[in-house]
């Protein structure tokens, strides 16, 4: 990314004229206002150096620019409505924040700047996640989609129903859990895999909870967002490890050992090399089941 352009830093409420190059770094579910019945989607936005601005879509706007914005892809914004955070949303959003509108011009340029977006990621190893049980940390994941479970209706301790469904990921180390999607993510997300789950589609995850429910899972929160399958090394080495271990994977999904053992115990069902049977026992995935109850955090 150029130098030649302003950096989101450099532009403030009055500044005019400016230009600047960002990755489409993150989009969030669209949502409804609190105080008014507008619907509005979140999108994180990066410049060269790493810095990051939320920029909003409203009403309309949120279907014009869906096909428009691409996440990961590198584009020239300029006349975007710049503006000050309220207060009470300043350590979560940042200090300033655009509104894209019919206003703000837009162009695509064929960068690829994958390395950049990717560098920001944290990932946690799956055996790690017992350390952020029940927390308010947010964590970032990547694994292999190696299952789907049909999607279900559950009550919350609030008494409102909720759609959720359940995916599985697997790791290089041959370690599954279970990541619980809600609501919008069921009709977006879910849709997308169930119609290419043979594709073993590569998941990043970001803004994800691990909580102890059925055993030990990672669930998505509001503002949770994904790549799938995106255009990034760390994916293609995924798949390649993918394709060099189909045979012990497809035993895996074929069997389905994961929904009734432990990484430990799973280990020594698979045919897998010398090298990958040094398993961390993470979690206990009971067989699913309908849910009643389900406790939001």
């Amino acid at each position: 990314m150029g130098d030649k352009f302003q950096l989101i830093h450099d532009v403030s409420p009055g500044t005019t004229g400016w230009t600047v190059k960002v990755v489409f770094a993150e989009k969030f579910s669209p949502r409804v206002a609190q105080r008014s019945p507008t619907k509005y989607q979140n999108l994180t936005l990066m410049d060269s150096e790493g810095s990051t601005v939320q920029a909003t879509l409203y009403g309309q706007n949120i279907t014009a620019f869906q096909d428009e914005l691409l996440l990961g892809k590198t584009y020239l914004i300029s006349n975007a409505l710049v503006k000050e955070t309220n207060a009470e949303y300043k350590a979560k959003s940042g200090e300033i924040q655009w509104t894209i509108s019919g206003r703000t011009r837009i162009r695509r340029v064929e960068e690829n700047n994958s390395n950049l977006l990717i560098s920001t990621y944290s990932f946690t190893d799956f055996e790690d996640l017992p350390k952020y049980m029940d927390s308010n940390v947010d964590i970032s994941v990547i694994g292999m989609i190696i299952d789907i479970k049909p999607r279900r209706i559950i009550q919350t301790r609030f008494g409102k129903e909720c759609q959720v469904q359940d995916l599985v990921l697997v790791n290089k180390r041959f370690d599954t859990v279970l990541l619980t999607m809600w609501e919008t993510f069921v009709d977006n997300e879910c849709k997308y895999i169930c119609q290419n789950l043979r594709k073993k589609l590569i998941l990043i995850g970001k803004h994800l909870k691990v909580t102890s429910f059925n055993g030990l899972s990672i669930s998505t929160k509001a503002d949770s967002s994904f790549f799938i399958d995106g255009e990034f090394e760390l994916v293609e080495e995924f798949k390649s490890w993918g394709h060099t271990n189909s045979e012990i994977i497809d035993n895996m999904i074929s069997e389905k050992h994961y929904l009734t053992s432990t990484p430990s115990k799973l280990s020594s069902k698979l045919s897998v090399p010398t090298a990958e049977k040094d398993f961390t026992e993470i979690k206990n995935i009971q067989g699913l089941k309908t849910v009643v109850h389900y406790f939001i955090l």
